[in-house]
């Protein structure tokens, strides 16, 4: 007898383009004081690191020291990722105690399902060019040392938010989330524009794409809450960008004195990696702060000067 073949279901994999913004239906309008897209905007699941990981792994050939530079930017990128699954939970549960709108607490869930898809996609990528690399650290080499200043800052940036969060709620630590936005989504779009690497190449585009919907919420949402702020909270929404800038500029930036190209950034760019130069990297953080400046200057909130970066604050303190 011969056995009937069975026509295997087709998976209805997300698009691939960004569909237009629609309003939403009347049962799900926004609030008063909210934009009717926030949501719409960051619903959509454009991909999955899972469907890279096959070209992950198939990517190269490099020398083994290629490998260990391209894993230690990995590594690097690690410690900004990994924040994000943190801090969108965080703000994701006090929206919830605060009894936000379904509105808000849809889109801090969304952006936290990409964070989490940005650190798989670290994880695979370290993976894959040093096995048993360690996610959340870096080795005790000269390179490692930089990045476990990096980690050592990003705990510290992560704990000063759960206290800000607990004390005063979302709205103060807008700024400093809107402000690493910005940041690696200029980086990632350099990334992308420079690496020569494919499936590199292609993951870089899928997450500058993820933070530039992410900071339109950011606005939306600081556009929201920050008229309300009082005294205290306008001061510790500075502080919250402020500490945000020094976790930024510790990875951004080269050390101080350190004026040549380090063997890691050389050979990385070398093997096709296409990390931005140092100078592209404080163009792509001065332009984040600038931008967050201006927007806490409409609500007075008060800013750092900044003069390595040729920024010029509204109080006192500087990065």
């Amino acid at each position: 007898m011969a056995v009937q073949e069975q026509e295997v279901p087709k998976m209805d994999y997300p698009p691939t383009e960004s569909p237009p913004l629609e309003p939403l239906r009347p049962e799900r309008l926004a609030g008063p004081t909210e934009p009717r897209w926030l949501w719409d905007s960051v619903r959509y699941r454009f991909w999955d690191p899972t469907d890279l990981a096959g070209g992950i792994r198939r990517a190269g050939p490099f020398t083994v020291e290629q490998r260990e530079a391209i894993a230690s930017w990995w590594s690097l990128l690690a410690a900004v990722e990994g924040l994000g699954p943190r801090l969108y939970a965080a703000a994701f549960v006090r929206a919830t105690e605060q009894h936000d709108s379904d509105q808000v607490r849809w889109s801090l869930l969304a952006m936290l399902r990409d964070e989490v898809q940005h650190e798989e996609l670290c994880r695979l990528a370290l993976e894959h060019l040093a096995p048993g690399w360690p996610l959340h650290d870096a080795p005790p080499t000269s390179p490692g040392r930089r990045l476990h200043e990096a980690y050592e800052r990003a705990e510290h940036y992560w704990h000063g938010c759960q206290r800000a969060l607990s004390q005063d709620g979302i709205g103060v630590v807008e700024g400093g989330l809107l402000l690493v936005e910005l940041v690696t989504a200029g980086l990632y779009e350099r990334w992308a524009t420079g690496c020569t690497i494919p499936i590199f190449a292609t993951a870089f585009r899928h997450a500058a794409r993820d933070a530039q919907r992410h900071q339109a919420v950011l606005r939306a949402l600081a556009c929201r809450d920050w008229p309300r702020l009082g005294a205290s909270g306008r001061t510790e929404t500075a502080a919250q960008v402020q500490t945000a800038a020094g976790y930024l500029s510790a990875m951004v930036l080269r050390p101080f004195g350190e004026e040549r190209e380090p063997p890691v950034e050389l050979l990385a760019r070398h093997a096709g990696f296409g990390v931005p130069t140092a100078q592209q990297r404080q163009e792509v953080l001065r332009a984040a702060l600038l931008e967050v400046k201006d927007l806490q200057d409409r609500y007075d909130i008060p800013f750092p000067a900044m003069p390595r970066l040729a920024i010029l604050g509204t109080a006192a303190g500087a990065v």
